[in-house]
C-alpha cells in the first residue's frame, strides 16, 4: 500500500482563513481522480 498525505493551509499569507468550501472542493477533485479520501482534521503546527 502507498500512503500521501497532502497538507492544506488553513490561512491565506495575509492571515485571512482559506473559505471551508475550497476543503470540500479539493476533496471532492482527489475523489474523482483517486475513487477515494480519508480525511483527518489534525492542525500542524510548525
Amino acid at each position: 500500500m502507498i500512503r500521501f498525505e497532502i497538507l492544506l493551509p488553513l490561512f491565506y499569507n495575509d492571515g485571512r482563513s482559506v473559505e471551508a468550501e475550497k476543503f470540500v472542493l479539493t476533496d471532492d477533485e482527489l475523489v474523482a481522480r483517486f475513487g477515494a479520501t480519508s480525511t483527518e482534521t489534525v492542525i500542524v503546527h510548525g
